[in-house]
């Protein structure tokens, strides 16, 4: 199978760790976790095998829930630094799934899901994949996509030399004070 554009670089040359995880919400807008053996809470996903694609990772972690659906955008890329050469990990929307379930056993009960509150999700995550968490629900917000080194926000907000700052909306006028009759 040949693979093109990212997930073809990432899958044919990048000699980096890559993981690629899902962010899936419920229609209230809770977040989708999961925790195995290690009882470590996680975004679902897992590391990209050399004969696979970040894209079908994500795909895979959704199979493992036993959930139905596809893949949507890029949210959140993050690159951290290490003294073995870095790694990357990718952030997808995995969409809203319309139920009333909170938690649930998947993976013939090897995985436990839950639907954890938007707030909540940061403090159940190990801090850098709670970063991730946050700035992939930051992208889906303004429909962009989150740059982070080390899960810091490493955006590009302007450029030396450049001029001013480009922005996703165009600024709004200040609103007028509102007339008091006395």
């Amino acid at each position: 199978m040949t693979t093109t554009g990212l997930d073809g670089f990432l899958s044919g040359r990048w000699r980096h760790r890559v993981v690629a995880t899902v962010l899936l919400r419920r229609t209230d807008g809770r977040v989708l976790l999961v925790r195995g053996a290690d009882r470590m809470w996680k975004l679902p996903g897992g590391a990209v095998r050399p004969e696979s694609s970040p894209r079908a990772t994500a795909e895979r972690a959704l199979r493992r829930l036993a959930l139905e659906g596809g893949i949507g955008r890029l949210l959140v890329q993050d690159f951290a630094t290490g003294a073995d050469g870095g790694s990357l990990s990718l952030v997808f929307d995995g969409g809203t799934w319309d139920t009333g379930v909170t938690v649930f056993a998947a993976d013939d009960g090897a995985l436990e899901a839950a639907f954890s509150h938007p707030e909540a999700v940061s403090r159940l995550l190990e801090p850098t994949e709670g970063e991730r968490a946050a700035a992939a629900l930051w992208a889906l917000e303004l429909g962009g996509t989150a740059e982070l080194e080390d899960g810091r926000d490493a955006t590009a907000r302007e450029r030396p030399g450049a001029g001013p700052v480009r922005r996703l909306m165009p600024e709004l006028p200040e609103v007028p004070q509102i007339l008091r009759r006395d």
